[in-house]
């Protein structure tokens, strides 16, 4: 089967040839490895590179019969094709998104900033597509470093894909014109001791797969969960996203004095799970830079990123450059105590100090914890909810209390409630004036005693928002949505309550603690133990 480069370019043509053959019965890991394959034949020929045997060209399958456009034939359209065919499934599964060229050459450009081209060596401990060792590779060579000498002897990587090992073997053979041979191996960077690796990199960068724990599909097996604890001690407990463990496993694996740059979910920051892992990386190195993009910089991942720049060892006082954007630009250097910054309960002052959220500090004379009932829901709420929800624009049910008003942190502003007045979404669906049908929660699920425990007079507290949010609910018709805040306490307190949570400090102070957990580096994500 030929496929041809039309007019939508090399790219297009390989997702044609892939589909084709998935369509004809052939595996879609087979079909993406013999569509590469080919990818990478026909580079080679425009750029009149000799390959040596790779294992890409072998073991899946034979390759396409695929033609590249001259202008679009470089080495890192092999990694490009490869990452751009992996299934919806298992990009979901495996946490992989693809790595587009700017934002591995801003990671490898901090990395190795300062670093001798002669003697620097880097290793990826998830190379994908090999996307940051291409452009550690083009940093050394502009340096004077021989390209064939760059890809023997400067880089190094691993990853659990032989697949993705196969293809950046092929990206860097292209990359030296078939002058050297690639050092990367199948190997789980997590499991793997640093004697494992072709050599112990001085400089470690990559982008390895996001895997929220709390995710169905993302989740670790109970085994996983055990080697991952056994491995990192605290680092590995709990809700932790597998990609802070690469940090970690990082860490320990560069060099003395060596640099480490990973991207990771910007939700690393202050995440309390993530804790002990940004605890550890700090107890034996100093946070030189941090970058937060506040903008997606992956195609067709809504995701949101940070790259935390780290060196082993060095002065444990110094300022940390904060950069946003993307393309980056330096918007502050704070100084840091690294001894500090690893006992503290968050990175998210930081991001705050990037922002040019201003330091506050309460009184602290009383928490609403002392006077206040403050109760977080969880995903069984949630999704119990879900087949008992109804629609009544048209207002049927109202004042009838058997039929709640559904509220999510959507409908939820400074001081009021949007209900009926703006759409919303619940369990994948848009709702105009949803209300949960109590008598059947209660005849068919469990959820009943909850749903009385939450139909009182109370403050209800938004999450995912830019500023703190919260609405009085009065009369205790209002049912929350997970991951609504409930704040209970005598009715004739409710209105201070409020008060209290919506006075602009209190939303600084806040995002100076806790900014990062959310969607994004600018919004909060607050439970009830923040709230309390």
């Amino acid at each position: 089967m030929r496929s041809t480069a039309p007019a939508g370019g090399s790219r297009a043509a390989a997702r044609s040839a892939h589909d084709v053959l998935v369509a004809r019965g052939v595996h879609p890991d087979r079909a993406r490895a013999r569509v590469t394959a080919g990818v990478a034949l026909a580079v080679a020929r425009a750029l009149r590179v000799d390959l040596p045997p790779l294992g890409l060209l072998g073991g899946w399958g034979p390759p396409v019969d695929a033609e590249v456009a001259p202008a679009e034939a470089s080495p890192g359209l092999v990694g490009e094709v490869h990452e751009m065919l992996v299934g919806p499934g298992s990009r979901r599964a495996g946490g992989v998104v693809y790595t587009p060229a700017p934002v591995a050459e801003a990671v490898v450009a901090w990395a190795l900033e300062g670093r001798s081209a002669r003697h620097a060596v880097v290793g990826d401990p998830a190379v994908g597509g090999g996307a940051f060792l291409v452009a550690a590779a083009e940093v050394l060579a502009r340096r004077g470093r021989p390209r064939g000498a760059v890809v023997a002897e400067a880089l190094v990587g691993v990853d659990i894909d032989p697949l993705a090992v196969a293809v950046t073997e092929a990206v860097l053979a292209l990359w030296c014109r078939g002058a050297a041979v690639p050092r990367v191996v199948v190997a789980d960077a997590l499991a793997l001791d640093p004697a494992g690796w072709p050599e112990r990199p001085e400089v470690v960068v990559g982008n390895p797969p996001f895997l929220n724990q709390l995710g169905r599909v993302t989740a670790r097996s109970r085994a996983t969960n055990t080697a991952l604890r056994g491995r990192f001690g605290a680092a590995g407990a709990g809700y932790v996203d597998t990609a802070a463990l690469f940090l970690v496993a990082g860490a320990r694996l560069v060099r003395p004095g060596g640099t480490l740059a990973l991207v990771l979910p910007e939700s690393f920051l202050a995440t309390r799970d993530a804790r002990p892992a940004r605890a550890e990386v700090l107890a034996g190195a100093i946070l030189e830079s941090l970058w937060v993009p506040d903008v997606p910089v992956f195609p067709g991942a809504a995701v949101r990123v940070c790259v935390p720049v780290l060196r082993r060892d060095g002065p444990r006082q110094r300022p940390v450059r904060l950069w946003r954007g993307q393309p980056p630009r330096l918007v502050a250097e704070v100084p840091t105590d690294a001894d500090a910054l690893a006992t503290a309960p968050t990175w998210s002052h930081l991001l705050a100090e990037g922002a040019g959220v201003p330091d506050v500090e309460l009184d602290g004379g009383t928490r609403l914890g002392e006077w206040c009932e403050v109760s977080a829901d969880f995903r069984q709420h949630f999704y119990g909810l879900a087949p008992f929800v109804v629609d009544d624009p048209g207002g049927v049910h109202e004042g009838d209390r058997g039929f709640p008003l559904l509220v999510t942190s959507g409908l939820i502003d400074p001081a009021r409630c949007l209900w009926g007045t703006r759409t919303t979404r619940h369990h994948r669906r848009a709702w105009s004036a949803p209300r949960v049908d109590l008598n059947g929660l209660e005849a068919g699920s469990d959820l009943g005693r909850w749903a009385q425990a939450r139909l009182v007079p109370k403050v209800v507290v938004a999450t995912q928002t830019r500023v703190l949010e919260a609405a009085v609910d009065a009369e205790g018709r209002w049912l929350p949505s997970t991951p609504v805040v409930s704040v209970v306490t005598h009715p004739d307190r409710l209105w201070h309550a409020a008060a209290a949570l919506l006075a602009p400090p209190v939303t600084a102070w806040a995002l100076r603690r806790w900014g990062g957990a959310a969607l994004s580096s600018g919004a909060l994500k607050l439970g009830a133990a923040q709230v309390r």
